[in-house]
């Protein structure tokens, strides 16, 4: 059956560097297809659903949504909230007074789920609609898809990032431990790897959730690569954890989605390298400059981006719904790739962790199995300007409310 009416797009959890280029392609899609009558924003993604807080996306100035598409974290605003049942109902009775029949939200898992919980409800209520889900994230932990729109880009930041701190250390003959995004799966922290060029090169020793590192083999490994080099880097993930021990200062509290808060690694084992090897360790976070740091944006990933946002409104406008677009890599050099579905269930509430053959017999590094696969994915952008971006803002149409204030 072919809907006719509007449709809404929302940007949902930690933003990245290639998030708007999902959203452009979107945008730019549905001013194509006569299904769609206006395209309408949801400002802070759920959250802008509930209350209603819509911007006119077809009233925005082409050039400016153009350019757009090279701005970094979320141009529509973003939120973490997990909808509960009352927040189910009450988006579809936004949806319905606002005449909306297709919905895209731009997100990871918790996102996925999202959707295919609002599909669900869908179908109890007498209006038709089609959702679809696009993906990103940095963490690279969505199920079935190759890649997820977000890594890349992030993954050429953490590589260059440990690049840059490795010839610091190496200049004052010191250590230094990095903490990588992630949570539970390691795909951001190999990364880092990316930037090793020599033996002598950082990082020397990366660390991922995946595996429990017995503690005394951890400061051998470090004692054997200072002795070596004279310097030491060491990249790990925020999820990384001791066999005998949490390392991790997992903190007691949690995010929107439920998720409890990491960080701390990277001090606490910076303290145990400096008692062991005698000489000053030095620690950083990467923080939220893995997901916005937009000097540092792929050519493939803002390719990539793009492809998943303009595929998701083309499917939706052919009658799908209740999926996810997926990334499905044909070649790696050049690096080509089609875009494909999943079901929602199939996506909501999985982790993809990093593979065993991605992760090296001495569990302090990677294989080249994994630098095949992630190479591909970091080439820069082209054409980048020298100077520091002037990036443009929605000049946000506001949508007339036309339900009663919602009190959450």
């Amino acid at each position: 059956m072919i809907l006719e009416g509007n449709a809404a797009i929302g940007q949902s959890g930690g933003p990245t560097m290639v998030i708007n280029a999902s959203l452009v392609g979107a945008i730019e899609a549905a001013r194509e297809v006569p299904q769609i009558r206006r395209l309408y924003g949801a400002v802070h993604g759920m959250d802008g659903v509930l209350h209603e807080r819509f911007i006119d996306l077809f009233r925005e100035d082409d050039e400016l949504v153009e350019e757009i598409r090279y701005r970094p974290s979320a141009a529509l605003g973003t939120s973490r909230i997990k909808p509960d049942e009352t927040d189910l109902a009450r988006a579809m009775e936004v949806f319905i007074a606002q005449d909306i029949r297709y919905f895209f939200y731009i997100g990871g898992d918790d996102s996925q789920s999202a959707c295919h919980a609002l599909s669900e409800l869908a179908k109890s209520y007498d209006w038709e609609m089609n959702i679809i889900g696009i993906p990103k994230t940095i963490d690279n932990d969505l199920v079935i898809t190759d890649v997820c729109p977000g890594f890349g880009s992030a993954a050429r930041f953490a590589a260059s990032a440990v690049q840059y701190v490795s010839c610091d250390a190496e200049a004052f003959g010191t250590c230094e431990v990095v903490e990588v995004m992630g949570r539970n799966a390691g795909w951001l922290t190999a990364a880092t790897a990316l930037g090793r060029n020599k033996p002598m090169d950082g990082p020397h020793l990366v660390y991922v959730p995946e595996v429990t590192v017995n503690p005394d083999k951890f400061l051998a490994d470090c004692h054997q690569v200072y002795d070596a080099y004279g310097y030491l880097v060491i990249a790990v993930s925020e999820g990384f954890s001791f066999a005998e021990s949490e390392v991790a200062t997992t903190s007691e509290k949690v995010d929107e989605f439920g998720h409890a808060r990491l960080g701390g690694v990277a001090e606490a084992l910076a303290d145990m390298v400096e008692e062991e090897i005698g000489v000053r360790c030095r620690f950083d976070r990467l923080g939220n400059m893995q997901r916005s740091f937009a000097l540092t944006q792929s050519q493939i990933d803002l390719d990539i981006a793009y492809a998943v946002g303009d595929n998701a409104v083309r499917r939706a406008c052919n009658g799908e719904t209740d999926v996810m677009i997926t990334i499905q890599r044909k070649s790696s050099d050049p690096f080509v790739f089609e875009c494909e579905t999943t079901s929602l269930s199939s996506v909501a509430g999985q982790t993809r962790y990093l593979p065993d053959e991605y992760i090296n017999d001495e569990q302090n590094g990677v294989t080249e199995a994994y630098l095949e696969y992630a190479r591909p994915l970091v080439v820069p952008r082209e054409h980048y300007p020298l100077s520091l971006p002037n990036y443009p803002r929605f000049q946000r149409f506001s949508i007339e409310p036309k339900l009663e204030a919602y009190e959450r």
